[in-house]
């Protein structure tokens, strides 16, 4: 649905190593039938020259052969016409070149560390809401990922929807669709068991028959909505703060919207916000257990017991006694290396530096 008062949105990316992804998702998101917003690139000081890389895409420099599915011909096909408005900032420079940052212009920010997925989204935040010319919404989208062009606009119209008969909306999700098999459901919105510190996904695996579009999803039926895709108002950074980086890598959002609801802002998902997903491009994670990366494990490890420790204390004799049914399946399949962090990280918060496992 067109949008006609278009309030700017700044979409903000993490980039670690995954150029490709990225320049596809840009691809798509210069596709979008909404007109007023920018898109930030952070990079998170990748390893694999995904600066000269994207930076060469956007002046035209770089003849690369896409992933020639039906999808990426229809999202992100045929290219946009180069050069593009790019703007490079070094995240250290005591010149702020993205002041002048323009409509439907993209911003390629520097980071000398990898942040994390929190940090690289807070990076860009900052420089973003110190503009003279601030965003009213941010639009926090995984790079590895292409939208549906009415994507943002259904976004914007759903928040200006909800505010306008009067809920205190803070954060909106969006439909998330398999990447490779884009008529699945990936999720909905989300679960999450403190018992356990286990979440679920709604409407995951399911083909997608538009059951879940007329339904309205939001923090009655919904414990909160994946991080893959979030747009989020300036009032509510404003009130209640930017992600939390404890995390360094998944949990981000369930712990800010926590923040949230103790804020009185509610949280809802968008299912005309389609947004597909080749889930875990950057962590070399998927659904398949037997095959998750160690930084996926870990972090997911990591911080079941962090998130319980900080918001639901009481529960933590029943995490870590899941622990070793953890540890059990880990020694079934034959994952004895991973182990050890587990053991260590029930008697101590963290003890893997985050760039050494990154």
């Amino acid at each position: 649905m067109k949008v006609t008062s278009e309030p700017l949105v700044s979409i903000i990316l993490v980039n670690y190593n995954g150029w490709q992804d990225t320049i596809e998702c840009c691809e798509s998101l210069l596709k979008l039938d909404y007109t007023n917003y920018n898109i930030v690139v952070v990079d998170n000081a990748s390893t694999d020259n995904s600066v000269e890389f994207i930076t060469a895409w956007a002046f035209g420099n770089l003849n690369y052969n896409f992933n020639q599915s039906d999808l990426s011909q229809k999202l992100a096909f045929p290219p946009t016409a180069k050069p593009i408005n790019f703007i490079i900032q070094d995240a250290g420079s005591n010149t702020n070149k993205l002041e002048v940052l323009k409509t439907r212009q993209i911003a390629l920010i520097k980071s000398p560390t990898n942040l994390g997925f929190a940090g690289g989204n807070n990076l860009g935040t900052k420089f973003m809401r110190g503009l003279s010319m601030q965003p009213i919404f941010y639009w926090y989208l995984n790079n590895d990922t292409v939208v549906e062009k009415s994507s943002l606009s259904n976004l914007v119209y759903t928040f200006k929807k909800h505010l306008n008969s009067g809920v205190q909306l803070g954060l909106l999700g969006s439909k998330l669709m398999y990447y490779h098999k884009p008529n699945t459901i990936q999720a909905v919105g989300a679960l999450y068991n403190p018992w356990l510190a286990t979440v679920k996904h709604v409407g995951n695996n399911e083909i997608d028959r538009g059951q879940f579009d007329n339904k309205y999803l939001d923090s009655l039926g919904l414990d909160y909505v994946v991080g893959a895709s979030l747009f989020v108002s300036d009032v509510f950074l404003e009130k209640v703060g930017l992600m939390s980086e404890d995390y360094f890598l998944y949990y981000e959002e369930i712990d800010w919207i926590i923040r949230g609801k103790q804020k009185g802002f509610q949280f809802a998902s968008c299912t005309k916000s389609t947004v597909y997903h080749k889930e875990g491009a950057s962590t070399g994670a998927n659904d398949n257990e037997n095959i998750k990366s160690f930084l996926s494990d870990y972090y997911n490890v990591r911080n079941r017991l962090l998130i319980t420790r900080k918001y639901y204390f009481w529960y933590l004799p029943i995490i870590y006694g899941s622990m070793f049914l953890v540890i059990i399946n880990r020694i079934k399949r034959r994952q004895f290396s991973r182990i050890p962090f587990i053991l260590r990280l029930l008697v101590c918060k963290d003890t893997i530096v985050h760039s050494k496992i990154s």
